[in-house]
């Protein structure tokens, strides 16, 4: 009896036992349930509270490509947030942005040959940084013209008249001696995609693409003849704000201006997170990344500067078309103090 009787304990404690521990764990399971769930929460409002505390900041870029780089790689590697910057960025025509500019509607502009036209005419903008001193554009034709000099008397199609496209055209044939107002016809016919149709179509013989535009056109048969940025210093891409900006949100603009100098800071000396960034917003892919980026490379400029007389085509030109416009001087179009202060804490 003692035998069964202990036997019989034993089963029940090994019952006892098991219960507790399926009581146990069913608490523990509830109390880390519980726990994840508050975790979540504070996750969730601690997220609340950094998105109502961020600025919203609009940057106006002409266009999805190498000239705006910077602008993506300081958004995507997270250096705009990191400034308590919301940034918008939005794609709309380069004029258009300078009377945004100027309302305020727009906090910066990407279309620094629009920023410095402005400028020349007396208009209250200024360049506070700037990205490449030079395009990176092409002139790719039909197939069948194998020279420059073939293009004598034939159309070449341009973004619009007064634009790097227009400013890179001339200063090549000029540097082969064509004159680009009797021995070609340029004609603005729009965006990238517009010039490639109207080549590829055969409405034009050659059209100033850049170097993510030019690939599709290759594709299709079109022939890269030359690279026109090696012609002309020209500025391409950076920001531009309204001078009175400068004066009522002037921290707001060295926030801006040291995430975008840390852009050009990782995009110089980094190559592969410059690629990751290109493939996602660029959508540039891995097999074209290092042509297009050694092209960018050719004209970057790593401390965010420009020499004054890379300003002359824009500002020859602004001046051109409105003659009756006060003197303005080229030191009186950029206002690097800013930048000049935050390249003294950022290294």
């Amino acid at each position: 009896m003692k035998k069964g009787y202990h036997a019989d304990n034993s089963d029940s404690e090994r019952r006892t036992n098991s219960l507790t521990d399926g009581k146990l764990n069913w608490l523990r399971s509830k109390i880390f349930l519980s726990l994840l769930s508050l975790l979540v929460l504070v996750i969730l409002e601690a997220k609340t509270i950094s998105a109502q505390s961020l600025k919203p900041v609009v940057f106006a870029v002409s266009a999805t490509d190498v000239s705006a780089s910077p602008i993506f790689v300081a958004e995507e590697l997270g250096y705009l947030r990191a400034e308590e910057i919301d940034s918008k960025i939005v794609v709309i025509r380069s004029d258009i942005a300078m009377k945004g500019l100027i309302s305020g509607d727009v906090d910066f502009a990407s279309s620094i040959s629009s920023v410095v036209k402005a400028a020349a005419i007396g208009a209250p903008v200024k360049t506070l940084i700037n990205f490449f001193n030079g395009s990176f554009f092409y002139l790719v034709t039909k197939p069948a013209i194998v020279s420059i000099d073939q293009l004598k008397g034939k159309t070449v199609a341009i973004s619009r008249y007064g634009s790097a496209t227009d400013f890179d055209a001339r200063a090549a044939f000029r540097h082969f001696n064509l004159d680009p107002s009797k021995d070609v016809k340029i004609l603005a016919v729009g965006g990238g995609p517009t010039r490639i149709a109207a080549l590829v179509s055969g409405h034009v013989d050659a059209a100033i693409l850049n170097n993510i535009e030019k690939i599709p056109a290759e594709k299709a048969g079109m022939k890269p003849l030359l690279f026109t940025g090696q012609y002309l210093k020209q500025p391409v891409g950076g920001l531009g704000t309204g001078v009175q900006r400068m004066t009522d949100r002037r921290e707001e603009i060295r926030k801006s201006i040291r995430a975008l100098y840390r852009a050009l800071i990782v995009m110089k000396a980094d190559r592969n997170r410059a690629k990751a960034v290109f493939a996602k917003r660029l959508d540039v892919k891995p097999e074209n990344f290092d042509a297009i980026y050694d092209d960018a490379m050719r004209v970057f400029l790593p401390n965010g500067e420009i020499d004054l007389a890379d300003l002359s085509a824009p500002y020859e030109d602004a001046r051109k078309q409105a003659a009756t416009a006060p003197p303005v001087p080229l030191s009186a179009l950029v206002d690097y103090s800013i930048l000049a202060e935050v390249r003294k804490t950022v290294k």
